[in-house]
């Protein structure tokens, strides 16, 4: 690879680094990391995410399937209801729409022909 292009990748990449998002997403990555109530919420969404998983296995034949369906929605409303979480998510989707625009604005200057994430996600056909 050409280390022109390496090099303005590395400021792009620093760039996007240097803004007030991307550090706000990382004080609160700390902040979710050390708090003791949140490590709590997280580690109950996790197994309850882990046990429907296995119950989804079986889908509506396993006799917990409602039961498990109830505590995971629950769970997750506990943890993505609390404001560092919904702010830490938002700050996440809004760096990954970024990192998406870059990608398709990259892509459609080479060629039309190069595949590219649209606003869901989702890669274009051509």
């Amino acid at each position: 690879m050409n280390n022109e292009i390496l090099d303005k990748t590395y400021s792009l990449v620093d760039e996007i680094k240097d803004s007030k998002e991307y550090k706000r997403m990382i004080e609160l990555k700390t902040i979710i990391d050390n708090d003791n109530d949140l490590k709590e919420l997280i580690l109950a969404f996790n197994k309850i995410k882990a046990k429907y998983e296995e119950v989804q296995k079986y889908g509506k034949f396993h006799p917990d399937l409602k039961k498990t369906q109830m505590e995971l929605s629950n769970k997750k409303e506990s943890l993505y209801s609390h404001a560092i979480i919904k702010e830490y998510k938002e700050l996440e989707k809004s760096l990954q729409k970024t990192l998406d625009n870059i990608s398709k604005e990259i892509a459609k200057t080479v060629s039309d022909k190069i595949k590219h994430p649209n606003e869901i996600g989702l890669i274009n056909k051509h």
